[in-house]
């Protein structure tokens, strides 16, 4: 499962919702496919965490961050990416 060695940080690509790059930040992690293993919603609510992270015109720069555990990691996320701890 989950590495502690040092944070790993994944950056969510243009058009990605956030619950996407989470699963594809610890599929490659960790090598494995977690669509069907460990599934996101298990953990956190997934249209809830897109829309905290949905691109609006008005934000110019948002500090918000998300913290949850997922598959032996502390995942946090931000507007651009998503780290694992």
């Amino acid at each position: 499962m989950g590495s502690r060695e040092s944070p790993q940080r994944y950056t969510i690509r243009p058009n990605e919702r956030a619950s996407e790059a989470v699963i594809r930040a610890v599929s490659s992690a960790d090598d494995r496919d977690l669509h069907w293993e460990n599934p996101l919603y298990d953990h956190i609510d997934p249209d809830a965490l897109d829309s905290l992270f949905h691109p609006h015109r008005d934000r110019l720069h948002d500090d918000t961050t998300v913290h949850f555990d997922y598959c032996g990691y502390t995942v946090v996320v931000s507007a651009e990416t998503v780290e694992l701890r």
